[in-house]
């Protein structure tokens, strides 16, 4: 089902997972309220998730806590069962766990086949958030990103991100679709019609937070019609052998370093050096405004992150923008440095 923004299909899944979590939990123990039930669900996910997914259980009115990521920015099956075994402990009942593919600081992926088999088996819901790095999955070569994905109750990626749809339009994946109307499904008479008992007619309404719906797929259609897989894959490709590119400039100068593997088309760099003098960097360069970059915490350290995203990007512009990054970083070591003398 196409939903507005991965940031609804995230609250869509956990809702659905607390009213499977709670009617599970109340014909095990009748004895329990709704109210008792809710007052001890836990959602979970990583450090490095977007923060769309706090706001899904802020929105649900259930704790979320974070698993604490590895070396490489991923989450892996031993942090999750430590924080789970945790939890069960002291009574609280884990529901929902969402796994990040292509996380917004760094791009990391979240181990699935560890996280995939431990929700399997403790009844947890898993989602899995994909917002910007599924659309490479249309290329076989990025296709083992996916592994695990089985284990997954729902999935989510936005075309309206790197497929070339515009916005809004992110698709969702639901392993079980009951899991997901029997949350939202309410018939008053006045929403009754004669095909919903026929089994042709699937009434998105059930999928969704809003009754009413835009009419996405057309756009993806129109997208997919114009460009055709193999137009797609290009897209995708040209954009991560352009973020290579990116990532070698930077290699190729001592002062920079580079901060998280270099997957898709997302590159994470800093000036070796303090983070004021990367916030320095920074400023300069979003003051200048000829590119403009968008930074993250990476654990302490304040990082640049440079994206290949526009449709029309070619070599010559990532040259560009390097070149200009270039200058303003040694303008900007030029007057650190005179600054650091006086003092």
């Amino acid at each position: 089902v196409p939903q507005g923004s991965a940031s609804e299909a995230t609250l869509v899944s956990l809702l659905a997972a607390r009213t499977k979590t709670i009617r599970r939990v109340q014909s095990e123990k009748p004895e329990l309220t709704e109210a008792d039930i809710m007052g001890r669900l836990v959602a979970y996910a990583s450090d490095q998730a977007h923060s769309s997914v706090e706001r899904a259980a802020l929105i649900g009115g259930v704790k979320i806590k974070s698993v604490p990521s590895d070396d490489t920015f991923s989450v892996c099956g031993s942090a999750l069962k430590k924080v789970l075994d945790e939890d069960k402990a002291s009574g609280l009942i884990p529901f929902f766990v969402c796994a990040t593919l292509g996380t917004t600081p760094c791009c990391s992926f979240d181990k699935l086949l560890e996280l995939g088999p431990i929700c399997n088996k403790e009844n947890i819901w898993m989602h899995i958030d994909a917002a910007y790095a599924g659309s490479a999955f249309i290329c076989p070569e990025f296709r083992h990103l996916l592994n695990g994905v089985e284990f997954a109750d729902s999935f989510n990626f936005n075309p309206h991100k790197w497929l070339l749809v515009n916005f809004d339009c992110s698709t969702m994946w639901v392993k079980k679709r009951s899991d997901l109307t029997g949350a939202f499904k309410l018939e008053p008479l006045y929403l009754q019609h004669h095909h919903q008992e026929s089994g042709l007619v699937t009434d998105y309404r059930h999928w969704q937070i809003p009754l009413g719906r835009r009419f996405r797929s057309l756009k993806l259609w129109f997208v997919l019609r114009m460009y055709g897989v193999t137009g797609l894959q290009e897209h995708i490709r040209k954009h991560v052998r352009l973020s290579h590119q990116f990532e070698h400039l930077v290699l190729q100068d001592e002062r920079f370093e580079i901060c998280a593997e270099v997957v898709l088309g997302l590159v994470c760099f800093r000036l070796k050096g303090s983070n004021e003098l990367n916030k320095a960097l920074l400023k300069s360069i979003n003051e200048a405004k000829k590119i403009h970059l968008v930074p993250c915490h990476l654990r302490e350290k304040f990082v640049l992150r440079f994206a290949i995203c526009s449709r029309t990007v070619e070599s010559t512009h990532v040259r560009f923008a390097w070149q200009h990054i270039s200058q303003l970083a040694t303008d900007l070591l030029k007057t650190w440095e005179q600054n650091h003398h006086q003092q």
